[in-house]
């Protein structure tokens, strides 16, 4: 069995490509984000745009909490030298 050749990380010229491959991403991202939400009982919110603008998202519990969290969170970031209690990392190696 031949092995899959490695696409360049690069804009897709074919407008027809280009969306096939956003689909398929965007599904494989998504079931990513509900993996690590469930997996390691994260909170994730996924907001996408494609190229004409439409809006795809994903949240593992109400989006607006999660963004209320995010804005609060990213608002005290310069208050605080503090690192997060988990290493989220190590939890995000395991999908890659």
């Amino acid at each position: 069995e031949m092995a899959r050749e490695r696409r360049a990380i690069r804009r897709i010229e074919s407008a027809a490509a280009r969306q096939v491959t956003f689909s398929k991403r965007r599904r494989g991202l998504f079931k990513k984000a509900e993996e690590l939400a469930v997996l390691c009982d994260a909170d994730v919110a996924l907001v996408v745009f494609s190229s004409t603008g439409k809006l795809s998202q994903f949240a593992s519990s109400s989006m607006n909490e999660i963004i209320d969290k995010y804005s609060t969170h990213s608002k005290n970031l310069g208050k605080s030298d503090q690192q997060p209690a988990i290493d989220l990392n190590v939890c995000i190696a395991n999908f890659l």
